[in-house]
């Protein structure tokens, strides 16, 4: 490479740097503005100018990314996706982040007031990129020069951009499931049905394209290294994602598995995206595992990769321990067989009237066409 077009790579990088801490400052007062909107003056000109800041910080964003491509494009003669170390694959992470948040506001939520909570994933992957790890561009080794990045690498992080946001909402009802949030700020909004639906939906978008993302890395290893698949750590801990993300879906319409276990898998399941996307990079770092997927941070320092797994082991231990605890009064788990209809659908409801004809149990009258009914009953 000549000297020139070293001093034009590195200072289109510098340029790129200085964009993307604009977008995260673009970010950090969108950010402000949904809490503004959220807890205080609950206005429409507030929550679009929530909505605008946030997209000029993206857009920004964005123009990060595109000058990462660029230089990369120049320098290897080919697109690569501009996720190529930890510190770009954090960046990118938080990008796919904020454009699902956008798409489901607009598609699922209906409302904005949601932003003050989910906000917090794009803000903190960014800052602990920051914080963390070393911004410049690495030389690529040459299974990552291929085609097969960008959608390997893309399918993942979405299913783990929607996980996160399923995530949020788990936690949330977590906290109002234990009464220490009140409703009358957000209304409906935050109650314990609508949590557990969200969290529940945004899980069924992420589990397709995580099962996508697998089977298109094995793909990328048969043709990289001549086998589709070799229990390195990033794919070990990748496939028990799925498997965690599975045995959700399968027990959720189990009873006492509404509602309350089904947030704790939530965030347990998020706990090991966490460590599949940063910790397997610690693990390499400390115990030396050789992993031909991890990224490269910057310089290893073990102390601090030892710090960093147990503040993730952390909360997995706490969130498994209470997936064994008492379900909480108040618990959509505890009325999940009473209001199967509503919540579990005509199968189910049909299973229990069968079931109580043959106990010869009479089904409970339905409800006249023109006889109102008792919302509060229920």
């Amino acid at each position: 490479m000549s000297e020139l077009g070293t001093v034009s790579g590195l200072a289109s990088t510098e340029v790129g740097l200085q964009i993307k801490d604009y977008a995260m400052i673009g970010y950090f007062v969108a950010y402000l503005f949904y809490a503004v909107h959220a807890f205080f003056v609950r206005k429409e000109w507030m929550g679009r100018l929530a909505v605008i800041t946030l997209g000029l910080g993206w857009v920004l964003h964005t123009l990060f990314l595109v000058s990462r491509g660029l230089f990369y494009y120049h320098q290897h003669k080919g697109f690569l996706l501009p996720a190529t170390n930890m510190y770009e694959a954090t960046s990118y992470f938080a990008w796919l982040v904020t454009l699902l948040y956008f798409i489901l506001e607009i598609k699922l939520f209906k409302t904005r007031l949601y932003g003050v909570f989910a906000l917090i994933v794009p803000l903190a992957a960014l800052g602990f990129a920051a914080k963390s790890m070393g911004p410049d561009p690495r030389e690529l080794m040459p299974s990552l020069k291929s085609y097969w990045l960008v959608f390997h690498i893309t399918a993942m992080f979405i299913s783990y951009s929607a996980f996160a946001l399923a995530a949020v909402f788990g936690l949330l009802y977590l906290v109002r499931v234990k009464g220490w949030m009140p409703i009358k700020t957000f209304g409906d909004k935050l109650s314990l049905r609508s949590l557990d639906e969200l969290s529940n939906r945004i899980i069924l978008v992420g589990v397709p394209v995580i099962t996508l993302g697998i089977a298109l890395g094995a793909f990328w290893a048969d043709a990289a290294w001549g086998r589709y698949w070799g229990w390195d750590p990033k794919e070990t801990w990748a496939l028990g994602t799925w498997f965690v993300y599975i045995i959700y879906l399968h027990l959720r319409h189990r009873p006492g598995w509404l509602g309350y276990r089904s947030a704790v898998l939530s965030c347990l399941g998020f706990t090991v995206v966490l460590i599949t996307f940063q910790g397997v990079n610690m693990l390499d770092n400390v115990f030396s595992l050789n992993s031909i997927h991890a990224y490269t941070m910057g310089a290893a320092n073990v102390q601090k990769d030892i710090i960093g797994l147990s503040i993730m082991a952390m909360p997995m231990l706490f969130f498994l321990v209470m997936l064994f605890l008492p379900v909480p009064k108040g618990d959509l788990s505890e009325g999940q067989a009473a209001d199967a209809e509503e919540v579990l659908g005509t199968p189910v409801r049909d299973a229990l009237k069968g079931a109580a004809g043959k106990m010869n149990v009479p089904s409970p009258p339905a409800h006249k066409a023109d006889e109102p009914q008792d919302m509060d009953a229920r």
